[in-house]
């Protein structure tokens, strides 16, 4: 038994990271209602569908499409009586040419982190992730389950964002102070 145990333990490091999938789940669902309480998001979409990508490591894309279809399957590509859609990109895609207005993101080296915090300060846009450790690389939103469920806000990222949410959501928040 723990032969089998140490096995499984060596392949799950030859693959990579593993998702729990209950957060996953939680994330895939709260994200888009939390996006909506942004106050500039609906005014801005009016003819035009607002964008939610899922950003990966190349070797996280099954994952990544797996939540795009999670999404699109709970919110039927439309938020709030606004069009929406899911989009999946890898962190080398985050570039000018890319549009978002918000991102998932998945596991990533520091780097990578890095790269994705500064794409969504620069085009202002809010940053979900789904490490509660990101907060301190300087992303927007995490959430985790502990005994419930808990969302947390990164205030110096807020600010660096350059995004403002409805009063209502800051009161549901626990706030934390990193990056």
């Amino acid at each position: 038994m723990r032969a089998l145990a140490v096995v499984l333990i060596f392949i799950q490091a030859l693959w990579g990271y593993t998702y729990n999938e209950l957060l996953l789940d939680a994330q895939s669902r709260i994200y888009p209602k939390l996006l909506m309480l942004e106050e500039k998001i609906v005014k801005q979409h009016n003819d035009k569908p607002i964008i939610f990508t899922v950003v990966h490591a190349p070797e996280d894309e099954e994952v990544a499409l797996r939540i795009a279809e999670k999404i699109e399957n709970y919110y039927d590509h439309s938020l709030g009586g606004v069009g929406f859609e899911v989009e999946t990109a890898t962190f080398e895609e985050l570039n000018d040419n890319l549009h978002a207005d918000a991102i998932y993101m998945l596991k990533g080296d520091e780097d990578s982190v890095k790269k994705a915090v500064e794409y969504a300060n620069k085009m202002g846009v809010p940053l979900f992730v789904y490490d509660f450790q990101d907060l301190n690389e300087g992303a927007l939103f995490a959430l985790t389950i502990e005994q419930s469920t808990v969302i947390y806000m990164n205030r110096k990222a807020l600010h660096r964002a350059g995004v403002s949410f409805d009063s209502a959501l800051y009161s549901i928040v626990r706030f934390v102070d990193a990056g």
